[in-house]
């Protein structure tokens, strides 16, 4: 197997028309991931002149791993996410090439044509030079000839006006939703994203008042119809009243549907950052608090936005942006009708009452509906996990009773959940009803006294209905309103728990490791309230050594890879690699110099290619087939239809058994890593080909990786270097293959 491929190293200088380091790093981009004339777009090599020079040291896994997974070529779009996936967020201005600033650069640039950036043209800036005249001389990428050109300040070229792209390296301390940030600042991570939004969001209050502004033509001509047209006969008057409430009706619509796109983009931006932040955050915390919680509660944190963008794009958040403009309703009826605005006054502290009122109890009602869901959700989930050890014991009919009892309890407290809704509806439509009659009541005293108008009666109640209707919504939405708060406490207690990458942001960094691996009197245990799994262990794992922990079920020989990779930390002693103590290492970054064989494969959505190059991407599918052949996987590979394209879901079950166990020795196979760990593998493949196939890889990589394989099976503990063997209750006995038989044989 080859190597993965060195760091592109930036050249010191180059002359036009001079291959560039991007050259090279297309090249092999090329090679690996842009097949045919994708590799060839403009875009692609901008791309990779960008990279080269805003991070000279970019290696070409790191790079591969930030380009989406769409088809290529990709476009603008995909650049510049493709860009913002490698830490640099971008910012963009309309400008000619000699006027960008050095201080900028590199920038990208698509001159504009037609009112169009053109992608097809994509260049990048690179340097700017004064000569000794004080001309500026431009060193630009040309992303279609694949050249570096050198431009004066007057080419046409450079006074070509366009869309240029400034790039700048994401930094967490200036971003007011980091932890950091936050801690100093006291507000939520809910809150601080919300903050990112504040211009939008007075956008829409602004747009909110105008809207408010606009409906009261409404009222304000049916009054006028009312005392004026009515009242007078006046059909002239009556015209210019149309026209004017017949504008009034077009620019609302028009406000209305920039208020609702603008809404409906919030809400989709919100749903993106909180849904790929929150799942970045669950994968990103410490195995031990991940392992702890059950499958459906981490599908629970995922979905509980959906609630929360719920809130945005529907009629709840309208609700909440209309209570402040109520003033302007009820100032515009006092102007009107006088002392009809008393009415809706009271009417609001009605709904204030009533809501006040149903809170506690929905919240209570919550509470348990939420317990009954989750209970039923666990077990769907397990049911499913476990449907093949329920069917074998003739528990169907059980399981099924069981189902039936969780639902019921589920649907009972959703039952009195849904029930206080419909009070609060109910009570929101009763408040409201008698606040028309009593306006309708009041007024026809007043009409009778000369105090208002006819007209303007009937355009009080237009508005004491538009006043009221914010404050019934939310008697409606109670449940809601709950269900919303309590979502984003979930979300900001998530996100407030320290991630594994940020508990190690101050540990070191291994460039190459030797793989010399040392457990030294290492004591553990996974909670404090159970018995040590391992008590005073010792032994050491010299590079390209064979080191096979055995010992029977429960003695914990799985604990001793998952504190081998770091996954866990012991209560006593140091795991030592290359003399270094793993707590001083940046785990996340070592687990990736580490090749792991699972005790079950575990093979994701996507092709077989995709597998095999989740941790080394830049293998080409020669390599693939390589290590296939080397596994005696190629063969059935080949058979199947798509090959290494073939998708794992749709071709699982034309998959042997041993198939999954080889795919998953193949993609430790090709990870460029000197510490190879193995998890105990079923007896069932070993005992076949497979076996035969573990074995002749240990042999083969023997002395040039270092590996720790679980295992009880003779045959490989024969060939081992050392074994390690643990037991129950007493210290762990370490040695070669010979005398740890012995102490096997006495025993």
């Amino acid at each position: 197997m080859s190597a993965t491929p060195d760091k592109v190293r930036p050249q010191p200088s180059c002359k036009a028309g001079e291959p560039t380091r991007a050259d090279l790093l297309l090249q092999q981009l090329g090679l690996t991931v842009w097949q045919g004339a994708a590799g060839e777009a403009p875009l692609n090599a901008c791309f990779c002149a960008l990279l080269s020079a805003l991070d000279p040291k970019a290696g070409l896994d790191g790079v591969i791993e930030c380009l989406p997974r769409d088809e290529l070529p990709f476009d603008l779009l995909g650049l510049l996410n493709a860009t913002a996936n490698y830490g640099y967020l971008s910012q963009t201005a309309k400008l000619r090439l000699s006027d960008i600033e050095k201080r900028l650069l590199p920038c990208l640039f698509l001159p504009i044509e037609r009112g169009r950036p053109r992608e097809d043209q994509a260049m990048v800036l690179l340097g700017v030079t004064d000569d000794a005249d004080g001309d500026r001389l431009l060193s630009v990428y040309d992303g279609t000839a694949k050249t570096l050109i050198k431009l004066e300040s007057d080419d046409p070229l450079a006074l070509r006006l366009g869309r240029a792209y400034f790039f700048k390296a994401y930094r967490e301390d200036l971003d007011p939703s980091s932890k950091a940030a936050r801690q100093a600042s006291g507000r939520s991570w809910f809150s601080a994203v919300l903050g990112r939004f504040r211009s939008l969001l007075m956008q829409i209050m602004g747009i909110g008042l105008l809207l408010n502004m606009m409906a009261l033509s409404t009222p304000i001509f049916i009054m006028m119809v009312y005392d004026r047209v009515i009242a007078s006969q006046s059909t002239e008057t009556l015209s210019f009243l149309v026209i004017g409430v017949l504008i009034a009706i077009a620019t609302e619509a028009i406000l209305r549907s920039i208020r609702s796109k603008s809404l409906a983009w919030l809400a989709a931006r919100l749903d993106t950052i909180v849904n790929n932040t929150t799942f970045a955050q669950l994968v990103g915390l410490p195995p031990a608090a991940v392992e702890r919680a059950s499958v459906s509660s981490q599908i629970a944190r995922i979905k509980t936005f959906e609630s929360v963008r719920d809130f945005f794009s529907g009629s709840v958040f309208l609700s909440f942006l209309e209570l402040p403009f109520v003033v302007v309703a009820l100032l515009a009826l006092a102007w009107i009708a006088g002392p009809l605005a008393v009415v809706p006054v009271i009417a609001a502290g009605l709904y204030g009452l009533t809501f006040f009122l149903l809170l506690g109890r929905v919240r209570n009602e919550m509470r348990h509906a939420a317990k009954a869901s989750s209970a039923r959700h666990r077990f769907v989930i397990e049911t499913f996990e476990k449907i093949e050890g329920v069917r074998a014991n003739g528990l169907t009919d059980r399981w099924a009773a069981m189902f039936r009892e969780l639902s019921g309890r589920e649907c009972v407290n959703s039952f009195k959940l849904y029930f206080l809704g419909v009070i609060g509806e109910t009570a929101g439509h009763a408040i409201s009803l008698l606040a028309a009659t009593t306006t309708l009541g009041f007024g026809v005293f007043l009409v009778r006294d000369g105090a208002v108008t006819t007209g303007a009666l009937v355009a009080a109640m237009i508005l004491v209905w538009r006043i009221l209707s914010p404050f019934q919504s939310l008697c409606m939405i109670v449940p809601r309103l709950e269900q919303l708060k309590n979502s984003i406490i979930q979300v900001n207690n998530l996100m407030d728990l320290e991630g594994e990458s940020a508990a190690n942001s101050s540990g070191g960094t291994l460039r190459k490791i030797k793989g010399h691996l040392a457990f030294q009197h290492v004591g553990f245990r996974y909670t404090l309230g159970q018995d040590a799994l391992l008590g005073d262990l010792s032994f050491e794992a010299r590079p390209g050594e064979l080191v096979v922990i055995t010992g029977s079920n429960g003695t914990g020989k799985s604990s001793v890879l998952k504190l081998a990779r770091g996954l866990y930390q012991p209560q006593s002693g140091t795991v030592r690699l290359d003399g270094f103590d793993l707590r001083q290492l940046d785990m996340v970054r070592l687990r990736r110099q580490i090749a792991y064989v699972p005790q079950h494969p575990d093979l994701f959505s996507g092709s077989i290619a995709d597998n095999l190059r989740l941790l080394a991407p830049a293998a080409s599918d020669g390599e693939l087939w390589q290590a296939l052949e080397m596994l005696d996987a190629a063969a059935e590979v080949a058979a199947l239809d798509g090959q290494l394209a073939a998708e794992i879901g749709q071709n699982r079950w034309m998959m042997s058994s041993a198939l999954p166990f080889r795919l998953s020795l193949a993609r430790a196979f090709l990870q460029d890593a000197r510490v190879m760990v193995i998890d105990e593998l079923p007896n069932s493949l070993l005992n076949g080909a497979a076996g035969q196939t573990l074995k002749s890889l240990l042999i083969r990589q023997r002395g040039q990786r270092t590996i720790l394989l679980a295992a009880h099976r003779a045959d490989l503990l024969r060939l081992a270097d050392k074994i390690a063997l643990l037991r129950h209750g007493a210290p762990a006995s370490v040695g070669p293959p010979d005398m740890i038989f012995g102490l096997m044989a006495a025993a």
